[in-house]
């Protein structure tokens, strides 16, 4: 089959699931599509699960039935987002689709190839005259925000199976083979509101940092600017500056890496000349350390209106002493991929709230004994400063098969189909794979994805020469694992 006829197939698949909108939560309407979709294309054994999960199973074709039981697998949800000048309501919604040369996109919103491709490629494949064993399609929702779908899936859908061909990475010359647990962790202090004893109050800023996702580019020397800003304070302190906060917000998101952060303090006002000095004195530091990766990072402090109420000086001192010490970035690195972080954390978040102080971190590694080891250690620093640690259950690892069929086999048909070598990597973000390995760590999984550029985002796009190059990849799989 030709290239144009692989992506125009695929494209007709992918096209009626932009037709249905699918937020993560509100995965009803396109998993109903799917499932309706899949009982078109002939296929009985269809289940939906009590979280519009989707479990199907394909029969193998003829003189292929002893090959064990292949799962296909992606995610329906997408991150739904549009520029502002766009009318979108993600709830309601089609994707328009724009196809310009090797390049598709949304008008003006997220595209949802991000994890959509990997569902209308599965739809494709299961309609083209192909040798394989045994398949199982699974359809998983709320991979962006939770992982529901993946930890409620039923574990007897991944316990018979051999191998996992997950369809959810980024870049087509690279093959996953491993990714990283997590645990998402919440700090929060109850603030004792104070009048303000102060004459004067400053905002004090970390803005432009580089930023970026916690798990892909932590160890790109980059800083947080969260961290960077409680230094700032920390610094005041010891040059025996007299400050109470009044607020302290930053960051978006606990999986990356804040890229600016405020603070409002109260103070003398005959103390501004000598803040204005440390913070100059920070810069400085800061360049000598962060220099190379942090290029346009500034430190700024602007004087503002006096607050109606400030911290305590308890609060303040609490809330600086455990935004230091929490460890942002890179504690080790893998002993077997050098390339690889094997445990790191990034303070994602910190918001002042009607009665409390609440930040994200954001623990990450290769090994979940490595990460239950920190997760030990973050009641200390929570009892030592005076704060609570809401800490939720980790998701796990996936760890590499050092006896993987399914790598040499995919290695093996990408270098006859793409002409050159891939690259095998592991990845420090997490994957959902991480659970089905825990369900079942016997299983052989690769997870390999066609290109896609600025994902979780309105520029999100797909290059669909590399969709064409997947199938082919797949199928000849497919048809090796005999």
């Amino acid at each position: 089959m030709k290239d144009t006829e692989i992506i125009d197939g695929v494209l007709k698949e992918f096209a009626g699931l932009a037709k249905h909108p699918r937020p993560s939560h509100h995965e009803k309407e396109v998993s109903d599509y799917i499932v309706r979709r899949l009982r078109d294309l002939g296929i009985e054994a269809i289940v939906q699960d009590e979280v519009y999960n989707v479990i199907a199973d394909v029969p193998a074709s003829k003189g292929c039935e002893q090959i064990p039981l292949t799962i296909i697998q992606g995610h329906m949800d997408m991150v739904c987002v549009a520029k502002p000048e766009v009318d979108y309501d993600p709830l309601h919604s089609e994707i328009k689709l724009i196809r310009e040369g090797n390049i598709l996109r949304a008008d003006g919103t997220s595209l949802g190839a991000d994890d959509g491709i990997a569902v209308a490629i599965a739809l494709f494949l299961i309609q083209q005259p192909l040798a394989h064993g045994p398949l199982r399609l699974i359809f998983t929702v709320d991979e962006e925000t939770g992982m529901t779908g993946a930890t409620h899936l039923d574990a007897k859908y991944v316990q018979d199976a051999k191998y996992i061909i997950n369809c959810d990475s980024e870049y087509i010359d690279v093959l996953c083979v491993a990714s990283a647990g997590s645990v998402h962790t919440h700090f929060h202090r109850t603030v004792s509101w104070q009048k303000p004893a102060k004459n004067a109050a400053l905002k004090l800023m970390t803005r432009d940092f580089v930023g970026g996702h916690s798990g892909e580019t932590i160890n790109a020397g980059k800083s947080n600017a969260i961290q960077a800003l409680a230094r700032l304070l920390l610094r005041l302190t010891h040059a025996g500056i007299d400050y109470t906060l009044a607020s302290v917000d930053g960051g978006v998101a606990a999986n990356a890496i804040p890229s600016a952060a405020a603070a409002v303090v109260l103070l003398d006002r005959n103390d501004i000349p000598s803040v204005q000095q440390g913070l100059k004195e920070a810069e400085q530091e800061f360049a000598l350390v962060y220099g190379e990766a942090e290029k346009t990072a500034a430190f700024a402090a602007e004087e503002t209106a006096l607050p109606a109420r400030a911290f305590s000086s308890a609060d303040t001192r609490a809330v600086v002493q455990l935004l230091s010490i929490l460890h942002c970035g890179v504690f080790a690195m893998n002993q077997v991929l050098p390339k690889l972080p094997d445990l790191s954390a990034n303070i994602g978040t910190v918001r002042t709230e009607d009665n409390q102080i609440v930040f994200q971190y954001f623990p990450r590694s290769s090994s979940d004994a490595r990460l239950r080891e920190l997760m030990l250690t973050l009641p200390v620093f929570a009892e030592l400063t005076g704060f609570t640690v809401d800490i939720a259950s980790p998701e796990p690892a996936w760890t590499k098969n050092p006896h993987s069929t399914l790598v040499p086999v995919i290695s093996e048909v990408y270098r006859k189909e793409a002409g050159k070598e891939p690259r095998v990597e592991a990845m420090h973000g997490g994957l959902e794979t991480g659970y089905f390995y825990a369900m079942n760590s016997h299983l052989d999984i690769v997870s390999v994805g066609p290109t896609t550029h600025a994902i979780h985002s309105a520029d999100e796009s797909l290059e669909l020469d590399t969709v064409a190059l997947l199938v082919r990849i797949i199928a000849g799989t497919l048809a090796k694992l005999k």
